[in-house]
């Protein structure tokens, strides 16, 4: 699906409202002339405006923007991660480590307290009716706004717990500026109420109004499985909240059997060896079984984004993945590492990657593989990455990244205009939720197995998840016990397994860990490759890089002795920034952060 910033029409339209402002500032400040929202072509210019707010892929020029209050580039699909017990960036994550505190500094309005698309929203919302425009059209294009508004609030229920609802357009003196925040119980029943609508209103594909470059009811259908999901899970780990989540989790179950009986499928050629990296390696996405939305980028209007080349380079945040990450893989004989037959051992990257999970290989990349074209920038450090001791940009832990990584020269020299797609929303996430919140819900069953978790190991030939046969993981269940104070079921571990798995380097991390309540897994400590020291004679041991007593790099010995920390009363949610309480008294910051 290909999303574009502007419309030539829309560009016009702003030229001729003699005022620069109207992208930073408001619609209602622009677009009060009497004679709008009279015509489709008027409500489809709005909408345009308001979908790079959120479709936003890899972003937009260096991409290279930082979003606050989590600290990771534009890029969050792919580099979101970084924050979570997958990766260790070479700077730590100073979220991760439970010392944030930009809020003490942070401008009013900003680090995700920012309600300006949510006005730009309303106002549409006000508005759109006041045409003659066929109450059809109307609908299709409300249910966008609709989509985009249930869409904002979920992620800022998600960083703030409860938070303003507002339902109108907010002037300077508006009342509801000082207003308390909303309950999360209220804020996330309207959000699902938004959404529901949007369903009902949006055109499917089998729709004669449907088009590929709009949202569509399956985008829609997508956002209520993810919503129901994380929502219900959040609400039955953390008790404290004392709010059913059975409600949630059933419209997600809902939502995700409308798509899978709606013709996506996973992507595959029959190569398992291939497949799961190729998908994340495109310019397009027509056509693409498994894409529900996607970002594209246009050479022709010179819309791009230097992500390939920068990716390639040095990964932008100089990030390494954890052997924790690395040890969730299972083995080919379909067993974890720590009961497997077949396991090599962690003596080299090259013993471990071996037998493994073919995503394994497909994510992280083995020394020698993933190279760059020859004579390309200089920065080849996948035959063996730049750890500490090496010149160029780092690779702190030894294993790098493989997931994303176009070969392409030509798309590196392109640089700001950049033309690799990023996938948005795919269909191996429903799967993954459909296995899930079965499972909560008391409904798992073998078939369900089958027609989920079973269908993403068949694209890479692993052997089947079996209910009655699951396999046994005593270092992942004390992981468990030590870390988050309870032990999943073994069937309800190897679904998260799968999703941590499926799902990695897509900016889905965080969000599991906050949901399951089980964000103490960021203490777990970093780790990296096993050193081994003739794959790297000029590095010097306790001086370019520092072991553990089993060998294994230490990317933090020096920045971080005493490892990561994750305070639970405060951390699964963001702080208010201090600026806005100053300014609304009625604002009470979220428990464990610093008030006033």
């Amino acid at each position: 699906m290909k999303l574009y910033k502007l419309s030539i029409a829309l560009m016009l339209f702003i030229l001729a409202s003699c005022n620069n402002d109207f992208l930073e500032r408001y619609p209602l400040d622009k677009l009060s002339d009497e004679t709008f929202w009279t015509t489709q072509q008027d409500l489809e210019l709005y909408c345009n405006d308001v979908y790079p707010d959120y479709i936003v892929g890899f972003g937009y020029g260096f991409g290279d923007a930082t979003i606050y209050p989590y600290g990771y580039t534009q890029a969050a699909i792919a580099y979101g991660d970084v924050i979570t017990d997958n990766a260790a960036p070479n700077s730590y994550s100073k979220v991760a480590a439970n010392e944030y505190i930009r809020y003490l500094t942070s401008s009013s309005g900003t680090d995700g307290w920012n309600f300006e698309n949510i006005r730009t929203l309303n106002y549409f919302l006000q508005n759109y009716r006041r045409g003659n425009v066929p109450a059809d059209v109307q609908n299709m294009y409300g249910g966008e706004i609709l989509f985009f508004k249930a869409w904002d609030y979920f992620k800022k229920v998600k960083m703030f717990g409860d938070v303003p609802w507002l339902t109108k357009p907010l002037n300077v003196d508006s009342p509801e500026l000082f207003g308390p925040r909303t309950p999360r119980k209220e804020v996330m029943d309207s959000v699902m109420a938004c959404i529901d609508t949007a369903i009902s209103w949006l055109p499917g594909r089998a729709d004669p109004s449907y088009k590929t470059d709009r949202i569509s009811k399956e985008m829609a259908l997508f956002l209520k499985a993810r919503i129901g999901l994380y929502e219900g899970t959040f609400r039955k780990y953390h008790k404290d909240l004392h709010l059913d989540g059975t409600a949630f989790l059933e419209a997600s179950k809902e939502a995700c059997e409308r798509l899978m009986a709606s013709g996506y499928s996973l992507y595959t050629t029959g190569h398992p060896d291939q497949d799961y990296h190729n998908l994340f390696s495109q310019y397009t996405y027509k056509g693409n079984p498994e894409i529900i939305l996607s970002k594209e980028y246009s050479a022709d209007l010179e819309l791009g984004v230097a992500f390939s080349r920068y990716f390639a380079q040095n990964l932008r945040h100089q990030f390494g993945v954890t052997r924790n990450f690395m040890d969730a893989y299972l083995c080919s004989d379909g067993k974890p590492i720590s009961t497997s037959g077949v396991f090599l051992g962690r003596d080299s990257i090259q013993e471990e990657m071996q037998m493994r999970d073919p995503r394994l290989s497909q994510t992280v990349a083995n020394f020698g593989t993933y190279n760059l074209a020859t004579g390309v920038m200089g920065a080849d450090n996948a035959p063996k990455p730049n750890i500490p001791g090496l010149s160029g940009n780092k690779c702190p832990t030894g294993y790098r990244l493989a997931k994303w990584f176009l070969n392409d020269p030509d798309d590196w020299s392109r640089v700001t205009n950049g033309m690799q797609a990023a996938p948005v929303f795919r269909y191996a996430e429903i799967l993954l939720d459909y296995a899930e919140v079965s499972f909560e819900l008391g409904e798992i069953n073998q078939q369900i197995i089958d027609a989920t978790i079973n269908k993403l190991r068949d694209r890479v030939n692993m052997p089947h998840l079996i209910i009655g046969d699951v396999p046994k993981d005593p270092v992942l269940d004390a992981n468990y016990s030590k870390y988050c104070g309870y032990v999943p079921a073994a069937l309800l571990r190897e679904i998260r397994r799968e999703r941590r798995v499926e799902m990695a380097f897509e900016n889905t991390r965080w969000d599991d860990l906050m949901r399951w309540k089980a964000g103490k897994f960021l203490e777990i400590p970093v780790e990296g490759l096993k050193f081994v020291q003739n794959q790297f004679p000029g590095v010097k041991v306790n001086s370019d890089v520092y072991l553990s007593e089993d060998g294994y790099i230490l990317p933090y010995f020096k920045t971080l002795p005493n490892g990561r920390t994750f305070d639970e009363t405060k951390q699964y949610l963001f702080p208010i920034p201090i600026e806005d309480l100053t300014l609304n008294k009625a604002l009470v910051q979220n428990p464990g952060w610093v008030s006033k």
